[in-house]
């Protein structure tokens, strides 16, 4: 495929102490939400995500307010892919052993146990029919199991097999050299909740990671 068709992303990712949540969604909250469409609007929020969109204008701001509250850029990454192919974002190592709770919506919750393997959000992205130089992006978090890519590609199958949750599910229109932010609503909870097992990375000084996702081409 030719490389100009491709659509182009960088993926920052950043890590914060537990105490600055707060302070992260002051910065989100300065961000524009009008471009972001939920499956479950109410599982959404239930479940602590947070989602800003920003203007390539606004983008060097957002960058100098997370300076200054000590965000720490850990990963930088830059994917070059074919519309609609799905991406990872982000990985976690699963166990096998863990409850995952999750909810369904406002009032609902659920809980999953995956088998050993990995879980993380993914995302996939294509140009935007209506408004030229705009971008639509579809991110949800998913479990999935490593190993046997190839035998899936020659059977005519996407690569990974991804697990899908679609309560936390959620589109999202950027223009290129726009910038999402993705990241907790809350601290981190007590319990093994969906936003914990994305966000939160263990260890013996606790972060919290989250995610600025820059579109960098729609293609042509």
């Amino acid at each position: 495929m030719d490389t100009e068709s491709l659509m182009v992303f960088r993926v920052l990712t950043y890590t914060i102490v537990p105490s600055s949540v707060d302070e992260l969604n002051e910065i989100i909250d300065t961000m524009s939400r009008r471009e972001v469409r939920s499956a479950n609007k109410a599982a959404f929020h239930a479940n602590g995500f947070a989602i800003g969109i920003s203007t390539f204008e606004g983008g060097s701001k957002i960058a100098q307010k997370l300076r200054s509250m000590g965000a720490n850029r850990t990963v930088q990454t830059r994917m070059m892919f074919p519309p609609d192919e799905t991406e990872v974002l982000s990985r976690t190592l699963l166990q096998g052993t863990e409850t995952v709770h999750y909810a369904k919506s406002s009032g609902s919750t659920a809980a999953l146990t995956p088998k050993q393997g990995f879980g993380g959000w993914v995302f996939s992205a294509r140009p935007d029919p209506r408004y030229r130089g705009m971008a639509q992006v579809k991110f949800f978090p998913a479990t999935w199991l490593p190993g046997g890519e190839n035998i899936r590609r020659a059977m005519g199958s996407e690569a990974i097999d991804y697990q899908p949750i679609h309560e936390g599910q959620f589109l999202a229109r950027v223009e290129e050299g726009g910038v999402i932010l993705l990241g907790p609503a809350r601290s981190v909870p007590d319990e093994t909740t969906l936003d914990k097992l994305l966000f939160f990375v263990d260890g013996r000084r606790p972060r919290v990671q989250f995610f600025v996702i820059i579109c960098d081409s729609v293609g042509t």
